[in-house]
């Protein structure tokens, strides 16, 4: 897996960046997309990172953006891009 981050990281509250991290860390531990897809579906942190990230799947990549916690608002430059 190849993470690319794009964009800035908004900081909003003091728990954003530990998010960001343990959600790059479950990236990185995921060797295939089913590894990777199974592994967002079922993680303890799944709430938490709905909370303040939105991520979908392309068909040989998977692209997060960041959501902001108190209002929902979805950023509009993708954060990281994971190529498979």
């Amino acid at each position: 897996m190849k993470v690319t981050i794009e964009s800035t990281i908004c900081e909003w509250d003091n728990d954003t960046a530990a998010v960001i991290i343990k959600f790059i860390n479950l990236i990185m531990l995921a060797k295939t997309r089913r590894e990777l897809e199974v592994a967002l579906d079922f993680t303890p942190f799944k709430s938490l990172f709905q909370k303040r990230l939105q991520w979908g799947y392309g068909k040989g990549h998977l692209w997060v953006k960041q959501v902001c916690p108190y209002n929902g608002q979805v950023m509009e430059n993708r954060l990281l891009i994971v190529e498979f």
